[in-house]
């Protein structure tokens, strides 16, 4: 993100440490390293619900402590959110909408379609200029920058058994495996959509996730437990240049 001064957080100041998180869950044959998202610019919270930082791209939360998600705006409590995620990750949520002193944002634990609330002032806010968007009858994933299209990957989807979710989603953990020649290839974008299933050598559970393969021959086809796959190159490129709380908009069309 170097040259893009208005999405740096300044409260953060680069804190976040480059060193790979080992986060307590493993896929197939040993544990997962979670990388943190790079420092963005977020605004520290005042008395008063803190206002968005100015600039383009998308609003993210990050969580600065821990809170309840909640199914509306000081509503019925859904379940507790602490600053991790289950990988280890910073807690950076999706902010979709606002209402007075809460923010609705995308989690898996609200579910595919619906959107949980947390108070304002349990984080900090920012920006992100990235957005990815998958077309489904295309096999096709775009990856945006300000709006503009950077890159374009053919991806596997989920075969008709277990179709890849279509929705409004984010991205909830960077992840590397360790293993380039498993199942999950070297990177994984976990996503906050949900499969109704469990997936195979998947210890995320129901989590779908957007992650590399060494199988080149089945990207493009309908083949996948609803995850969407891409090549090893591609999946480093994402790793590395995807922060936390990015968009996903997974479309059938």
């Amino acid at each position: 993100m170097k040259g893009r001064p208005r999405y740096l957080l300044a409260a953060l100041a680069a804190a976040i440490p480059i060193v790979p998180i080992v986060a307590g869950i493993a896929i197939t044959s040993g544990s997962v390293p979670a990388r943190p998202a790079e420092a963005l610019a977020f605004s520290t919270p005042r008395t008063a619900p803190p206002a968005a930082p100015e600039g383009r791209g998308f609003l993210v939360a990050l969580l600065r402590h821990a809170t309840a998600l909640r199914a509306s705006p000081g509503g019925r409590r859904i379940a507790p959110l602490g600053t991790r995620t289950q990988f280890g990750s910073p807690q950076a949520l999706s902010v979709v909408r606002r209402s007075g002193a809460w923010l609705g944002v995308l989690s898996p634990i609200a579910g595919n379609g619906h959107v949980g609330w947390i108070p304002a002032g349990a984080a900090l806010l920012g920006r992100v200029p990235w957005e990815l968007r998958v077309s489904l009858a295309a096999r096709r994933l775009t990856v945006l920058e300000d709006g503009r299209p950077l890159e374009r990957y053919t991806v596997a989807i989920g075969r008709p058994s277990a179709p890849t979710p279509t929705g409004r989603f984010a991205v909830t953990d960077r992840l590397e495996t360790g293993d380039p020649s498993g199942p999950y290839g070297c990177c994984i974008l976990a996503l906050t959509a949900l499969s109704p299933h469990a997936i195979q050598g998947w210890s995320g559970g129901n989590r779908i996730a957007i992650h590399s393969t060494p199988e080149t021959a089945t990207i493009g086809q309908p083949v996948s437990h609803g995850c969407l796959r891409l090549t090893l190159a591609e999946g480093r490129w994402l790793l590395a240049h995807i922060p936390l709380g990015t968009p996903t908009i997974i479309s059938s069309a």
